[in-house]
């Protein structure tokens, strides 16, 4: 046996953190074949080495998909993860010491000033690990190992399917390429996907939260752009012309921590509306005033369609341009300023590609576009489709003042199992077994709130096209698969490991728990399933 005790789960995970995998670094391809050696230490796999797969592609994504295959059973479990990790620029002088567990342990179990009371009391009580992915979120590829092994070895009458991925932190290459092995498997192999189950970290939902979390669903995620066309004028005359900074901060205010698009589902609520981007496109300075500008929003959503919030941002940005229009005016009257007479018009991208198309002819607007593409190629997702938005309004002339509604990349669809009586009955299961066996009040949630690649396994809208048909990039070097998607017909759950601070310098996991409890609640989990 190689990952089932406390010891050697620990051992593999430093191992796995040793190696920088950095989002679209040269290192995150490399733990592929690290995980294939791994996997090859397993007799079932020297028997079956066809039954791992290492993936790369020229968008430098990446997979690893390993399946344990009982002869006769088509019931399969999924069992997914991401082996990339955010930077670690913020670490400073420990920025060497970032990828190594015991170094970045020994350091703050010495310098424990540097950290919370809140949280040096959380190290006192418990066996921590630091250092970049310990929690987000090779410790569940760790787990999910120590699963599969024990499937090699016939522990469940039934099927195991590892897929662990790149990209996840930045925008999902390797899960969306992974869909396609997914499908082909299950094809190959005959198998019957019941359960896809990821392994992320709990996330607290405050700074003193202790609690553990099973999740039946994964938050979902869009990027409303808006692209602001003024006129421009001398700055001695402003009101000679509209400052599209002007329009842009009066749209910001409007929504910036706005409660407009909140929702709740049995009690959970989203994160409001916020600001990712906000900026005029004035290459060098003069005294013109900015003829464009723009603005990102994240927004996160649970069991919304995306018709039902695609039209109330286009209605939210039809009273907004009332509202520029009218301070534009209010201002001008309080200093005597005769204005000059305008309307601002409001576009979604999928009506200026038409209007667009209609001046110039369809395939020179495809052109156009395909152009843009070519020349940004290295260029951020969303800087290009802003250049396409920006491009493709100087097409139409219009003399007046605009603000088009578009979506910007990435896309994460939300997903529920809530409502599925086997995911029911599952997290019944599981959280009345910690609670007799270890004291533990598992708690659920309808929905994982820190974005995970379950996202590309299930639909629960599967009308795409407010979406696809705003998105300027969609098709066209941002794609999902949704057709491929919309075949799939299995429930999600998500349970992990217990630990602090993703994202910042003090990432840590609690041992106990993530690495001794945890794999016994998802065996139990498995046992019950494939009975």
């Amino acid at each position: 046996m190689h990952w089932q005790t406390k010891e050697e789960r620990l051992a593999l995970l430093e191992k796995l953190v040793a190696i920088p995998s950095i989002s679209r670094t040269k290192e995150e391809k490399e733990v592929t074949g690290f995980l294939y050696k791994e996997c090859m230490k397993l007799e079932y796999f020297q028997k079956h080495p066809d039954f791992l797969k290492s993936r790369h592609f020229e968008d430098n994504s990446s997979y690893f998909s390993a399946l344990s295959k009982r002869t006769g059973q088509k019931k399969t479990v999924i069992l997914i993860s991401h082996f990339d990790v955010v930077g670690v620029d913020d670490f400073g002088s420990q920025q060497d010491i970032a990828f190594n567990i015991s170094k970045m342990t020994e350091f703050y179990r010495n310098n424990r000033k540097l950290l919370s009371s809140h949280a040096q009391k959380e190290i006192q009580d418990g066996d921590w690990a630091f250092g970049r992915g310990t929690m987000d979120m090779k410790a569940g590829l760790v787990v999910e190992m120590g699963l599969l092994e024990k499937a090699t070895l016939g522990e469940w009458d039934g099927n195991i399917l590892l897929i662990t991925v790149s990209d996840e932190e930045v925008g999902s290459k390797g899960m969306l390429h992974a869909v396609e092995e997914i499908k082909q498997l299950k094809e190959t192999h005959d198998l019957e996907y019941v359960l896809c189950l990821n392994t992320e970290s709990s996330f607290k939902e405050n700074p003193y939260d202790q609690n553990k979390y099973l999740y039946t669903g994964t938050i979902g995620k869009l990027m409303p752009s808006f692209y602001f066309r003024g006129k421009e004028t001398h700055v001695g005359e402003p009101f000679s012309g509209l400052n599209s900074t002007f329009m842009c901060s009066i749209l910001t205010n409007e929504l910036e921590l706005s409660a407009d698009f909140q929702e709740e589902v049995e009690g959970e609520k989203t994160p409001v509306l916020t600001n990712l981007m906000m900026r005029d496109l004035k290459q060098h300075y003069n005294v013109q005033t900015p003829v464009s500008s723009v603005s990102l929003f994240n927004l996160l959503y649970m069991e919304e369609s995306l018709a039902v919030i695609t039209n109330k941002l286009l209605t939210k940005t039809n009273n907004i341009a009332e509202q520029i229009m009218t301070l534009y005016k209010q201002r001008a009257d309080k200093v005597g300023v005769q204005t000059i007479p305008f309307k601002v018009q409001v576009f979604t991208w999928e009506e200026l590609y038409k209007k667009v198309a209609h001046k110039i002819g369809i395939d020179k607007a495809n052109s156009l576009i395909n152009q843009i593409i070519e020349e940004q190629a290295e260029r951020d997702e969303r800087e290009v489709s802003l250049h396409i938005v920006h491009t493709l309004s100087d097409v139409i002339d219009s003399e007046s003042p605009m603000i088009i509604l578009y979506f910007s990349p990435p896309f994460y669809p939300a997903v529920s199992s809530r409502k599925n009586q086997l995911v029911k009955d599952l997290s019944m299961s599981v959280k009345t077994y910690a609670k007799e066996n270890h004291q533990i009040t598992l708690k659920s949630r309808c929905f994982f709130q820190g974005l995970s690649d379950l996202s590309y396994v299930s639909l629960s809208d599967d009308k795409m096209e407010p979406l696809t048909n705003n998105m300027p990039l969609f098709g066209k070097g941002y794609d999902i698969p949704f057709e491929t998607i919309k075949t799939f017909d299995f429930p999600v759950m998500n349970i992990g490991g217990y630990g602090c601070d993703p994202h910042q310098k003090t990432e840590r996991l609690e041992l106990d728990f993530s690495f001794q409890i945890l794999p016994e609640l998802i065996e139990e989990l498995l046992k019950e399933l494939f009975e």
